[in-house]
């Protein structure tokens, strides 16, 4: 199978099968807008195993390079971030993290996604349309001492995770306990 026709049956799969994965799950994407579909653990998660891979489950394949706007933090958003390496599915619309070492027991995480992820076709996620559906919080800006770029946040982050003002303007949150 082509390229362009893995990119379409993505996005027809994402129009059958809705946010969450259920097919009676509103809102319905749009073929122009990326969602989350998944994400384990998920948010509010406890006694998650601290040898677990993270994964998140995307609507259409994503745009290479877009792990680099993905990071696990221990603590909160602002948290430092936990070392590790990410893997795409065959089809890119899976992302895998496993941290280096297995994180610490009994302590809080929380996996941020930049409101700059994007698709294979250019088009930028839509955090709104199933946010209810995948439970992710939008990081505020007062999550973040200092400002996003005004010396609250890690060095590591650096450009696209921030795109403007909006609700979703900082990206998602999901954050959980590990047993």
């Amino acid at each position: 199978m082509s390229r362009s026709h893995e990119i379409l049956a993505g996005l027809i799969s994402a129009m059958v099968v809705g946010c969450g994965g259920g097919l009676a799950a509103p809102p319905m994407p749009s073929a122009s807008a990326a969602v989350v579909l998944d994400v384990v653990p998920s948010a509010g998660a406890t006694g998650v195993s601290p040898s677990a891979p993270i994964v998140i489950r995307f609507s259409h394949p994503m745009m290479a390079g877009m792990e680099l706007l993905v990071a696990l933090h221990r603590g909160t958003v602002t948290g430092p971030e936990v070392p590790g390496g990410f893997a795409w599915s065959a089809n890119g619309t899976e992302l895998t993290f496993t941290p280096s070492e297995p994180l610490e027991s009994k302590s809080t995480y929380v996996l941020h996604l930049s409101p700059n992820l994007t698709d294979a076709l250019g088009h930028r996620i839509d955090f709104g349309a199933c946010a209810g559906s995948v439970g992710g919080q939008p990081v505020s800006p007062g999550m973040m001492p200092g400002g996003m770029m005004g010396g609250g946040w890690p060095g590591t982050m650096g450009p696209g995770w921030q795109a403007g003002s909006g609700t979703w303007g900082y990206g998602m949150i999901f954050t959980f306990t590990t047993a």
